[in-house]
């Protein structure tokens, strides 16, 4: 089977799955059946699924731009118009509703787009299904962090924990742009800094000013009483 001319199509999609299946039942891998499964299983339906989510992504994103693109120029087009004799005022009632239907289209692409963001989607799947496939090749070359083991059944522990990183990371990222994006709507964290160790008090508390003012009050008393026991003595 020849490659596809198109990539993120069902053809491409039909000749990867029966390329890289051909691949992990090769015989040069030397895997055994229970690591064979988890390439099919794990590995191969994570790159099988982000090709489709990229696909269905990518058609919906240039969809929504294309029929935003075309609603705005004939809403300009039909804004321009300049019906005048009085035989044409059922074509101005038409105009009327044709603006007013496409003006609800361009909204509604706009808002949908807005809405479910198909083209940040379509990058966030193709960003990670590239690296799957990144890791898969340097796996079955031995290349890269693998080109320490000898074969690829020793290098599959690493190969797996790899992948269940990747997939973690995925929730991980899917969680914290949750969060944050109810964060948003809701009040904003107070967070309050530490204060400096080496930064001078600019008030004295009140047990301390207390203290200070009884020791300067009798300050006075104690020179007077020493005074009168120094003379005391010399007597």
């Amino acid at each position: 089977m020849s490659v596809p001319a198109s990539y993120h199509s069902s053809s491409y999609r039909a000749w990867l799955n029966e390329e890289l299946g051909a691949t992990i039942e090769s015989k040069e891998l030397g895997l055994s059946n229970l690591q064979k499964n988890y390439l099919r299983s794990r590995w191969l339906e994570q790159v099988l699924r982000m090709e489709y989510e990229v696909s269905r992504a990518l058609k919906r994103h240039r969809a929504l731009r294309v029929l935003t693109a075309i609603g705005s120029i004939i809403i300009l087009m039909l804004v321009s118009l300049r019906i005048d004799e009085q035989k044409l005022v059922q074509w101005d009632t038409v105009v009327r509703y044709l603006t007013v239907f496409f003006s609800l289209l361009v909204a509604a692409c706009i808002g949908i787009e807005h809405l479910f963001n198909y083209g940040e989607r379509q990058r966030h799947f193709e960003h990670k299904l590239e690296r799957l496939k990144t890791e898969g090749w340097r796996f079955f070359q031995l290349s890269g962090h693998y080109r320490h083991y000898e074969t690829h059944s020793e290098a599959f522990p690493a190969f797996a924990n790899q992948v269940e990183d990747l997939s973690q990371r995925e929730v991980e990222v899917y969680s914290s742009r949750v969060t944050t994006e109810r964060r948003k709507g809701g009040a904003p964290e107070v967070v309050e800094m530490p204060k400096k160790l080496d930064q001078p008090p600019t008030e004295m508390s009140a047990p301390a000013t207390q203290a200070t003012q009884a020791h300067t009050s009798t300050a006075p008393v104690r020179e007077v009483v020493s005074r009168r026991l120094n003379h005391t003595r010399a007597q």
